[in-house]
């Protein structure tokens, strides 16, 4: 062991879960508490602006319905500018507008410039303090990412329990007008304060390239889903902007008492049906939620001037409220998968902005013309004309927007490490380098093994990186430059960062915690062909490290030229450059390994379960295209068509099932593999197929290309053709396919004799033959 080894350096991943985060999650929730504290105590400042500018209920609550349209939509947009510029700068940004949006309103001499300075102010102070703060604090966690938020959203609920019952007080003694100028001075404050601790996360996850919002609302899932909570939220803010006018002019004086009660309730709410969410069926749940919020009404309809019945109202229409808060980003994952979900739910999120825009006013309207009778009752049939919309959702084929990996998969980094990276030992992350890290590491097995490397591709770290790397992965190729522009523009769309760099990490990560879990210390590393670490740096730390032998896991599961022989150049390439380098002994192919089949398996199964599809189904299992001249001087064709019937056999499937390819980038007089996956679900729609299953088998995971190529384009071509495509995620980090990789270099070192296969071929040799996976032409 080198004595001069350079310590470890910490990453952002060290952070994760840990005090820092708290005291995000504890900033978020105070932000919270500042904003929606003032926001939705507007209903007890309703009467006193109604008499002052002698106008009627309905004009009157445009300021809160303007405000609650623009936090709503302008989330989107803030939530973007969280992720560019940190929570910090956006949150004092929103800390100014909200101030000055409450000062200018209390000084306003007419309503239009109140609805202004109110609806705009305070609406994007909201979006600066809710989206972006939010947003950060599921950056900061993973093991405690739901307690955490549900302590940062906590403040929503805690801001009404606590701002209704002060506001009341502070506009009965001095007023409206100076109440606002008080509340401007104070939720500007504690917004202040909150600025202190509002950090951007370590780990920053690329925005997934999702369709827009109007090609979303052709998705018939996503349609009826925006559609029923349009509707609920018509009439969920009516009783938190009406029930202290209902209060006062039945000659009562407790109204922000029931708002304050709302705010409780919709607290327990969040907390109660969040937590059975977790072991009841989650969309049952959902569906309790909107019939309950409706029906609710009933008893607001019929309490007359019985305060404890108006106590039972709020309770339990909050709660229901709390309930559908809390549910509704779960709902949204389990329908269209994970990958986006914040897209996904800023898009639905505007759906509540547009209800908050139309409902109040109307609502108002209707107080002023006819009572609140029919008001409570045109609010009632909203809320309830939702649940039928909501039960055609879950009926509705699944056509998921993207779909990455379950629980295993964790939120991505935003750079990689320019240094080789190895996986540390205490349940972190693996550090930037591993040097001084494990100095006590044994060789294992009679081959004396003591060192792993990951090999993979490789993917840009930032904007500046992108055309860099591309101009590594064409070297000596003829690709045109159109194509690399085009390839460009897919990275900048996802910030010039690659989910391979995090990806790469998390799978090195599970396997050193698999291989310490069977007791071998020893420490992994990881190398890339086309960007950092690059693979060459990484063979020269292992060297200045005294590493002797590596065994090489490579992120290919199939053979071919570029996924078999040129990774074995790379490696005697490194070893011929590096003095003292040690020996690299990759193992075998595993692509027919039964940890790799069964992780497949698993994965189909979760997608078919998930969008409720039967066994019968259509599956197109996808791998990256190849030139004929390529494909030729391999079996990799054999071995997808042998996968794919094993996983197949292993997910239980009974319908038809086929191999496809994607990810085509050559000059178009080349001849490469087909069909091309495109093509292929075209045709299929032609044939009357409504639904079909598409899986990457030939990628171990999610990355560029699998967003690209499936989760946009082939998406937008079922899309087109009318067809329902759901798509399973590659292995990743599956624990099957993690166990797989451990048992591969327990294999390369020498301590199992059983190499296990699945299917025809047989497992592949330890050693490739000379001259395999070249380059010929098909004869």
């Amino acid at each position: 062991m080198s004595r001069n080894a350079t310590p470890p350096i910490a990453t952002g991943r060290s952070k994760i879960d840990s005090a820092a985060g708290w005291t995000v999650v504890f900033s978020a929730a105070l932000a919270t508490f500042a904003v929606f504290g003032v926001a939705y105590s507007f209903g007890v400042v309703l009467a006193e602006i109604q008499t002052e500018f002698g106008l009627g209920t309905g004009l009157t609550s445009l300021l809160f319905s303007i405000s609650t349209f623009t936090f709503f939509v302008l989330g989107v947009f803030t939530g973007r500018l969280g992720d560019r510029y940190g929570p910090r700068r956006v949150l004092l940004a929103g800390a100014v507008a909200f101030g000055a949006g409450l000062w200018a309103t209390s000084l306003a001499n007419n309503i239009w410039v109140g609805i202004a300075t109110y609806g705009l102010g305070v609406g994007f102070g909201v979006a600066c303090a809710y989206v972006p703060m939010v947003s950060a604090v599921g950056g900061w966690f993973e093991r405690h990412r739901t307690s955490a938020l549900g302590v940062a959203v906590a403040g929503i609920g805690l801001g009404q329990l606590v701002g209704a019952p002060v506001v009341k007080r502070l506009v009965a003694d001095y007023g409206w007008r100076d109440t606002y100028q008080v509340m401007a001075i104070v939720a500007t404050g504690l917004l202040l304060v909150a600025a202190v601790g509002a950090r951007r996360p370590p780990n920053v996850a690329p925005q997934s390239d999702l369709p827009s919002m109007g090609r979303l609302m052709h998705n018939r899932r996503f349609t009826r889903l925006y559609l029923s909570m349009l509707l609920l939220s018509a009439s969920l803010f009516i009783p938190i902007v009406f029930i202290d006018k209902y209060v006062t002019d039945g000659g009562g004086t407790r109204g922000a008492f029931l708002i304050a009660n709302i705010g409780l309730a919709s607290m327990l709410g969040r907390l109660g049906l969040g937590a059975l969410g977790m072991v009841l069926p989650l969309m049952r749940l959902y569906q309790i939620s909107y019939s309950v919020m409706g029906l609710s009404y009933l008893i607001w309809l019929f309490a007359d001037d019985s305060f404890t019945a108006l106590v039972v109202f709020t309770f339990v229409m909050g709660s229901s409220y709390g309930g559908f808060i809390a549910l509704s980003p779960a709902v949204a994952a389990q329908l269209f998968g994970l990958t986006g979900l914040g897209s996904v739910l800023g898009a639905l999120y505007t759906a509540a902005g547009v209800g908050g825009l139309v409902g109040p006013p109307i609502a108002g309207l209707l107080i002023d013309s006819y009572g609140f009778s029919v008001a409570i009752v045109a609010a009632m049939c909203t809320a309830l004309a939702s649940v039928p919309l909501l039960v055609a959702t879950a009926r509705t084929p699944a056509v998921p927007l993207e779909t990455v990996g379950s629980a295993e998969q964790s939120p991505t980094a935003s750079s990689a490490p320019r240094t080789p990276t190895a996986a540390g030992r205490d349940g972190s992350a693996p550090p930037a380098t591993i040097s001084g890290l494990v100095t006590t590491a044994t060789a294992m097995g009679p081959r004396q093994v003591d060192s792993v490397m990951l090999l993979s591709f490789g993917g840009p770290d930032g904007p500046d990186d992108v055309m860099p790397f591309l101009h590594n992965v064409t070297r000596g190729r003829d690709v045109p430059s159109e194509r690399l522009t085009d390839v460009a523009r897919q990275y900048m769309r996802h910030g010039g960062v690659s989910p391979i760099n995090a990806q790469n990490r998390e799978l090195l990560h599970a396997l050193s915690i698999e291989l310490d879990r069977r007791g071998h210390e020893i420490p992994c590393y990881w190398g890339n062909r086309n960007w950092h670490p690059l693979l060459g740096d990484t063979v020269r730390q292992m060297a200045l490290e005294d590493r002797n032998h590596a065994a090489v896991v490579t992120t290919s599961a199939f053979s071919s030229y570029s996924g078999c022989r040129q990774y074995n150049e790379d490696l005697e390439q490194a070893a011929a450059g590096t003095p003292h380098a040690p020996r690299l002994s990759r193992v075998r192919v595993y692509g027919n390994h039964p940890g790799f089949v069964g992780a497949a398996a698993h994965r189909i199964r979760e997608a078919l379960d998930g969008a409720r599809l039967g066994s019968g189904v259509h599956t197109v299992f996808t791998a990256h295209s190849l030139p004929l001249s390529m494909a030729a001087a391999c079996d990799y064709e054999a071995q997808l068509v042998d996968a794919a019937e094993n996983v197949a056999d292993l997910a239980g499937l009974e319908g038809h099932v086929e191999v496809a390819y994607q990810s085509r980038s050559g000059p178009q007089h080349v001849r490469w593999l087909e069909p091309d996956i495109n093509d292929r679900l075209v045709e299929l729609a032609r044939q009357g197929c409504r639904s079909v299953l598409v899986m990457p088998l030939g990628f171990v995971s999610d990355h560029m290309e699998v967003i690209v190529d499936l989760d946009t384009r082939a998406r937008a071509t079922a899309c087109r053709a009318g067809l329902t495509m759901v798509r399973a995620p590659a292995v990743g980090t599956h624990p099957l396919f993690v166990a797989a990789l451990a048992d591969l270099v327990e294999e390369t070192a020498g301590l199992r004799d059983d190499r296990p296969a699945l299917g025809d071929l047989g497992p592949r040799p330890d050693v490739c033959a000379a001259g395999c996976c070249g380059i010929r032409t098909r004869a």
